[in-house]
């Protein structure tokens, strides 16, 4: 295995922090698209699994997050539609890297929500796509007036710090909270108010026109998540038109499946399914 760190320079001048796995006889590809105040160096554990089974994994820090932050993590980006030019040109890259092989694409969370607006804005052709705990749907207890108010605050205060996430929620295991909270790469203050809009618009997108995602795709998702709603990957996996999709809910999961309680067998979930898709 023969780890590789890059920069990436996006269609309007932003540099991305970008890494990748490379096996010496690769039999498929994967992007990985992180969620949202975390980074790309946090699915190691993951990554290891894919590669000792022949698949060299691409990854980067989006915008406003981890490497590719201009100065600390802020979690801010004007749009999410310049996420998804960035995912388009990463995913190209990967293709080129390493041609001939099946290309997959992953996406936690907010990335999860991103990966399957990409899908259906850019119809790309990948072999197919794994969403853990998508941002298709916002959480049950997410506030009606903040989503009201939140176009208007977005244009006029895009950068104040809107919506507070809960890290408690991203798993069950003390010591994997403890670690997020600890590291300088995660982004913990409140989420700004574009982000969050962006996120809210990206959501509703996806949920318009969810009957055009036409790819193979893994949903898993944890029943008791309580920062994505799993009626989100319900819906989805409802609407599709794929013929190839399968649905996981984990029962009592939080957010952060493969830092969860049930992590060993949410991975063998996800390496089982690529398998037989390779």
């Amino acid at each position: 295995m023969k780890h590789l760190e890059t920069s990436y320079e996006t269609h309007d001048g932003k540099k991305l922090y970008l890494q990748a796995w490379m096996c010496e006889s690769p039999k498929a590809s994967l992007l990985l698209v992180h969620g949202l105040g975390e980074h790309s160096g946090r699915y190691l554990h993951l990554v290891e699994k894919l590669v000792e089974m022949g698949i060299s994994v691409f990854t980067f820090d989006g915008r406003g997050h981890g490497k590719s932050a201009e100065g600390k993590p802020d979690a801010y980006f004007d749009s999410y539609k310049d996420y998804l030019k960035d995912i388009d040109a990463l995913f190209g890259k990967v293709k080129s890297y390493v041609p001939g092989v099946p290309a997959f694409i992953y996406g936690h969370s907010m990335g999860g929500g991103l990966v399957a607006a990409y899908v259906l804005d850019y119809k790309p052709e990948a072999a197919g796509v794994i969403l853990s705990s998508p941002a298709i749907k916002e959480a049950e207890d997410t506030s009606k007036f903040l989503i009201a108010i939140g176009g208007v605050v977005s244009k006029y205060f895009p950068r104040l710090k809107a919506l507070k996430l809960d890290a408690s929620k991203i798993s069950r295991i003390p010591a994997e909270v403890e670690k997020y909270l600890n590291d300088p790469l995660v982004y913990t203050d409140p989420i700004p108010a574009r982000t969050a809009n962006e996120l809210l618009l990206m959501m509703r997108s996806i949920q318009k026109r969810a009957n055009e995602f036409d790819l193979p795709v893994l949903l898993i998702h944890g029943s008791a998540d309580g920062l994505t709603n799993p009626k989100g990957s319900e819906i989805l996996a409802e609407k599709a038109k794929s013929k190839d999709k399968t649905l996981q809910i984990f029962p009592g999961g939080y957010h952060e499946l493969i830092n969860d309680s049930d992590r060993e067998e949410v991975m063998d979930v996800i390496i089982r399914w690529l398998k037989e898709r390779i």
